[in-house]
C-alpha cells in the first residue's frame, strides 16, 4: 500500500492560482526576473559584439533600444515580417532572433527593424536620424498602438570606442528608463505614461527628468509618421 504524499496548503493554493492561469508571486517570478534583467556584463557582451560596426553614435543608441526589445520584453527580430496589406518586409536574422540583422544600420539616416512575440504579435521599429535628434518609433501592427521618443545622441552618447556601456553612454540606466517608459511599455503593453495618468507632484518630476520637446522636434516626430506611410507605399 503506497503511504500518501503530503502536499503544504501553500503549494495547493500556488497549484490552483496556476491553474487558473494565476501567476503566483516568488520563486517563479524571481526567475523569470532574472532571466529578463539586463546587468552590466549583458551590456559588456552587446558592445563588444556590436563595437566593430558602430559607426554613429545614433547607431549605439538604436542597438541598446533592440537589445532591450529582445531581452527584457522578449520580442524576437524576424526576417519575414508581413504588411498590413500582406507584403513581406526584410529585416532581422534567421526566422525569429534576438541579433540584430545584418546590414541593420546600412543607411545614413533610417534604421527600420521588425519583431514579432510569443503570441503572433508584429512590431515595426522605424527611426530617423535628423542633424540634432534620433526619433524613434515603434509600432504593434497587430493593436494597432504605436509610442514615439525624441533622443539626442549627442548628447546621450559620450563616446562609441569606449571600453564599457556605462562609459559611453553616462546616464544609461536613466536613459533605459526612458525608453521604458515613453517608447516600449505604450507600445508593447498599452500602459500610458506617468505624464498623462500621474498626480500633480508625478508630473512635475517626469517633466523635469523628461523635458518637454520644442515645436522643431515636433515636426521631426510628425516626419517619421509620414515617411511610414511612404516606406509601405
Amino acid at each position: 500500500m503506497e503511504s500518501p504524499v503530503c502536499t503544504s496548503l501553500s503549494t495547493l493554493s500556488e497549484m490552483s492560482l496556476q491553474s487558473l492561469g494565476i501567476g503566483v508571486a516568488g520563486k517563479g517570478q524571481a526567475m523569470l526576473k532574472s532571466e529578463t534583467e539586463i546587468d552590466a556584463h549583458d551590456w559588456q557582451l552587446l558592445l563588444h559584439s556590436i563595437q566593430s560596426h558602430i559607426r554613429k553614435k545614433s547607431d549605439l543608441l538604436i542597438a541598446v533600444t533592440h537589445f532591450l526589445i529582445t531581452k527584457e520584453y522578449r520580442l524576437r527580430c524576424a526576417i519575414n515580417y508581413s504588411a498590413s496589406d500582406g507584403r513581406q518586409l526584410a529585416g532581422g536574422c534567421g526566422t525569429v532572433c534576438e541579433q540584430l540583422p545584418d546590414h541593420w544600420n546600412r543607411d545614413a539616416d533610417r534604421y527600420t527593424l521588425n519583431y514579432t512575440d510569443g503570441l503572433a504579435g508584429q512590431y515595426i521599429l522605424m527611426a530617423k536620424l535628423s542633424r540634432r535628434d534620433l526619433v524613434i518609433s515603434l509600432q504593434n501592427s497587430t493593436s494597432k498602438r504605436m509610442a514615439i521618443v525624441c533622443l539626442q545622441p549627442e548628447h546621450l552618447v559620450n563616446s562609441t570606442c569606449k571600453s564599457s556601456m556605462d562609459k559611453c553612454i553616462p546616464r544609461l540606466d536613466k536613459f533605459i528608463k526612458r525608453l521604458r517608459a515613453e517608447l516600449v511599455d505604450p507600445a508593447v503593453r498599452g500602459t500610458k505614461r506617468l505624464a498623462e495618468i500621474g498626480p500633480a507632484f508625478n508630473r512635475k518630476i517626469w517633466k523635469r527628468e523628461l523635458p518637454v520637446r520644442n515645436s522643431g522636434t515636433s515636426r521631426v516626430a510628425f516626419n517619421i509618421v509620414e515617411s511610414t506611410h511612404s516606406l509601405e507605399s
